[in-house]
């Protein structure tokens, strides 16, 4: 399990740097020595963090396709309620 330090380190770095900084371990299971400043953690709970972060990602992607299909239903019935106005004054 990752210590308050190592997962504050980790957030520094960030997604890109620390999958980057993995991939150069290479295949070495158990403790990555000098992998960060703030201790040496295991691979698991890096690759756990790593899950983590794209687990966060894939909510937000989410919550902002879901706004954005709102706003698209929003435009289109404006669109209509303007063009069945512009019927209605037109009819007059």
């Amino acid at each position: 399990m990752l210590k308050q330090d190592q997962r504050a380190e980790l957030e520094k770095l960030g997604v890109e740097n620390v999958r980057a900084k993995l991939i150069s371990y290479g295949n070495v299971l158990g403790i990555l020595h000098s992998f960060l400043q703030s201790g040496s953690p295991y691979r698991v709970d890096v690759e756990d963090w790593l899950a983590e972060k794209g687990r966060d990602e894939a909510a937000r992607q989410r919550a902002t396709l879901r706004w954005a299909r709102i706003a698209g239903w929003a435009a289109i019935i404006g669109t209509l309620l303007t063009v069945v106005g512009l019927g209605l004054q037109i009819l007059r």
